[in-house]
């Protein structure tokens, strides 16, 4: 019987396969499920480069209030310091693609002009 209907599992594939794609970016990234569903769209055209000691195990440690060099220890530097230093960039798009997994942290100072986290930008990036 299957051998001869095999051509009826082929909804399934054309719906499975994208669930599976969304449920990794749902359960792996930690995206939401707007920015999971714009993630699955673009699936096959995102491209993402990370700096060098950068893992999203390390960025998913930092929380509010470390220090900068906290967070140096965790993702190491950053590719740029934007905003006199207030945020870092840890991502960037491939070549010339519109479409990659953003990752940032916001920082804001003390009165002793210490670098805190202020938050974290964990995203999927479409222009």
């Amino acid at each position: 019987m299957l051998k001869k209907n095999w051509y009826l599992f082929t909804p399934l594939a054309f719906v499975g396969l994208p669930a599976l794609i969304l449920a990794y970016y749902i359960l792996g990234f930690g995206y939401p499920v707007n920015e999971a569903i714009e993630a699955t769209s673009h699936f096959l055209q995102s491209k993402t480069r990370y700096a060098m000691k950068y893992s999203d195990t390390n960025f998913a440690r930092i929380q509010p209030g470390m220090r900068g060099d906290q967070v140096f220890q965790l993702v190491g530097v950053p590719f740029e310091r934007l905003n006199n230093d207030a945020e870092w960039i840890y991502s960037l798009p491939q070549g010339s693609t519109k479409y990659y997994h953003e990752r940032k942290i916001i920082f804001d100072r003390d009165k002793n002009q210490v670098p805190h986290v202020k938050e974290t930008v964990r995203g999927f990036h479409a222009d």
